[in-house]
């Protein structure tokens, strides 16, 4: 479905049940794979109502706004009031948000991105996780003992590898980064310009087409906005590196591109002649974006 199609699609949506105000999630999903080409061409609903003219709800409209907005928003709104954000704030706010968006925000978007305000708040105040903590503070001690099976385990050692990889290029680039030696769900810890950034590694042999696997603990308990994900794609060739933000990655599984299973989210993430793509969605603006950690 290209993307014309999917503004058609939409207004004779709109055009069938104009009795409604607005389309909502469940009118959506009525056409096969609309939902789906709506991520690929205009990543959130309330972008492609607005390309195709079409009204928008207050949910949607705060959903067209990317997760580092939103709590930037929070950031924003927390210095404009003095006092941490309540519901109340969100609801009454008549300033703030004009930053973001041209409609208000329902509060009710924190919960549906960020599974409650509260997180979001931790989020946007960069006390989300005490795990972060934690790895900041063990990142410069050193690693007593290795695990016996490292050379065993052929995963394991490309897992390491890329690990390595990705502190090097972060060195190159002008970071001061080092790996984490316990397992808090994040890989490496850099910090530039006095900011401290977090990575998960994620590696992938491209000679096959086996899923990059997250495990949920891990993603839910490590994100923000100071996270980062760095798939690093290995080929006979050379070794690429796909730098993505959190929030990317939390669209990806928002919107059913990264496949939900019991304990893992599976991303398959492929090379062809136009680059390297997520299914239909093109990566190659995540590509060797070093200069994007910021």
């Amino acid at each position: 479905m290209q993307k014309d199609e999917v503004v058609s699609n939409l207004k004779e949506l709109a055009n069938k049940l104009k009795h409604k105000k607005y389309l909502t999630a469940q009118d959506i999903r009525s056409v096969p794979k609309l939902k789906y080409y709506i991520f690929v061409h205009f990543r959130t609903l309330g972008n492609a109502l607005n390309a195709a003219g079409v009204p928008s709800s207050k949910l949607a409209s705060s959903m067209s706004i990317s997760n580092e907005d939103l709590l930037s928003y929070l950031k924003d709104l927390h210095n404009e009031i003095g006092h941490t954000p309540k519901v109340w704030d969100i609801e009454h706010d008549s300033k703030v948000y004009k930053k973001y968006a041209s409609k208000k925000f329902s509060w009710k978007v924190f919960k549906t991105r960020f599974n409650g305000l509260k997180k979001a708040i931790e989020l946007s105040e960069n006390k989300d996780v005490k795990s972060k903590r934690d790895a900041a503070s063990v990142v410069t001690k050193k690693v007593s003992d290795e695990d016996q099976d490292f050379f065993q385990s052929k995963r394991k050692f490309w897992g390491r590898a890329a690990e390595l990889h990705v502190t090097a290029e972060l060195l190159y680039h002008g970071f001061q980064a080092a790996n984490i030696p316990v397992d808090v769900g994040l890989d490496v810890l850099a910090v530039k310009k006095n900011k401290t950034f977090y990575f998960q590694v994620k590696h992938k042999d491209l000679s096959n087409y086996d899923a990059i696997k997250l495990t949920k603990s891990s993603f839910d308990r490590s994100g923000g906005g100071d996270v980062y994900y760095i798939f690093v794609l290995l080929s006979e060739e050379r070794r690429n590196f796909l730098i993505v933000p959190y929030h990317i990655v939390n669209d990806w599984i928002r919107v059913g591109i990264a496949e939900e299973k019991e304990n893992d989210y599976l991303v398959y993430i492929k090379k062809d002649s136009d680059g390297f793509k997520l299914k239909d969605i093109s990566l190659n603006k995540y590509l060797e974006r070093w200069e994007d950690i910021k």
